[in-house]
Order: C-alpha cells, then structure tokens, then sequence
C-alpha cells in the first residue's frame, strides 16, 4: 500500500460503529478516519468536498439502503473503493452489493481482523469477496449469471431492501418514508415479492421476512 496517510469514510447511521472503528483503526498509522456521515444524503453532500481514500458503507442507513447509494457513489465517483461493513447476511446481500460497484465484503460478525485484511486489499487496488460470491458476479457480468440458488435471488435489490425492511418490523408507511417511495409502490412490491417467494399471502410473507432477517434461517439453496 503505497503512499501516506490514507484517509477514509465511514457512512453508518449507528454511533458505536464509529467509535469502534476509531480505535480500531487508531492502531494503524497509515490510516485515518477523515469523513463521517450517519445517512446517504449526508454522505453524498459531504462528497462534494473531496474523496477519501476509501468509503465503508453500511447496508442499513436511515434514509436509504446502502446497496441503493453504492450505485450513487459509482455513478457519481466511478474511481471511488468502496468496502462494505454490514450486519446484513454475506449470501443474501454480497453478490447485490458487488454487481452495484462495492469492493469488498465483510460482515460485522467477523473479526478485526478481518476488517483489517479486508480495508488493506481494498486500497490496494484489490476486491475482499468469498470465492462464491466473486465466482459469480464474473458470471454475472460476462452475460453468464447462474442459476438462482434460492427464491431470495430471483428478488431485485428494491425488492429485497423491501423484504429487509419487512423483516425488521416496518410496515408500509414506515417503508415508504424509509424510502422515499408512495405507499400504493410499496404494496405493489410486497405483492411481487410475495408471488416471487410462492408464499399464500401477506401474513406468510412477514413471517418470512422475520425468520431470516430476525433468526438467520435462509431458504434452503436449491
């Protein structure tokens, strides 16, 4: 990693994330946290000064979904490393966030250092993805995409932050302010994702929003 001090960028609307990678990185010299935004908009305005070195980027923000403003940063800072650091599960969100523009991967159960791994190849140019996940975003954008291996793949990323949002107990006009979005929008996705998913109706379809949102129990992979 060549270079000075590499400045970085955390966008996460939880405050103990920021602390905690304040000391985290406070053990690395050659890194320093330049720039804080709590939501995407903050984060998008805060831009327009300057770039870091590196964005981490988490998927739940207060007023967007990090896979959404992912797509916002490549479009806007196409150069730009983006290191996702998310509670989000790795096999439900990893392939989105690559194919929207996002370098790495990591999920907030992992270690340190982990992160630490992952925030070195990240600015050195490289991705932090599982074999898995890299395999198929390759596929992916050769026209080659691989069969789905579970209903969840065949939602789109509107879709399956609609499902997320479900899963943590919003219902449709919490989601539609959450998003920006018209309430008669968000009762059209419900109805699409609840087709997609082949589930009998919209109470079936909350709870399996909770299940594997709220208990970690994913679909069986096909």
């Amino acid at each position: 990693m060549a270079g000075g001090t590499k400045k970085i960028m955390v966008i996460d609307d939880h405050p103990i994330i920021h602390d905690g990678l304040k000391t985290l990185l406070a053990s690395e010299s050659a890194w320093e946290i330049s720039m804080e935004a709590t939501t995407a908009t903050e984060a998008l305005e805060k831009l327009q000064d300057g770039l870091p070195d590196l964005a981490i980027v988490d998927l739940s923000l207060g007023d967007s979904d990090g896979t959404y403003l992912i797509q916002r940063l490549r479009k806007s800072h196409d150069k730009l490393p983006i290191l996702v650091y998310t509670m989000s599960e790795e096999k439900l969100f990893a392939e989105r966030t690559a194919t929207a523009g996002a370098n790495g991967f990591v999920m907030k159960t992992s270690p340190p250092s982990t992160l630490k791994s992952a925030i070195r190849a990240v600015l050195d140019g490289e991705s932090y993805f599982s074999a898995d996940t890299a395999r198929r975003v390759e596929k992916r954008m050769a026209g080659r995409p691989e069969k789905p291996k579970s209903l969840l793949d065949t939602l789109s990323n509107r879709e399956m932050d609609i499902f997320k949002l479900i899963g943590e107990g919003l219902d449709t006009v919490s989601i539609a302010d959450r998003l920006g979005i018209s309430r008669n929008t968000v009762d059209t996705h419900r109805i699409n994702i609840k087709n997609k998913l082949e589930l009998v109706n919209g109470k079936a379809l909350d709870r399996m929003a909770y299940e594997v949102f709220q208990q970690g129990k994913l679909p069986e992979e096909e």
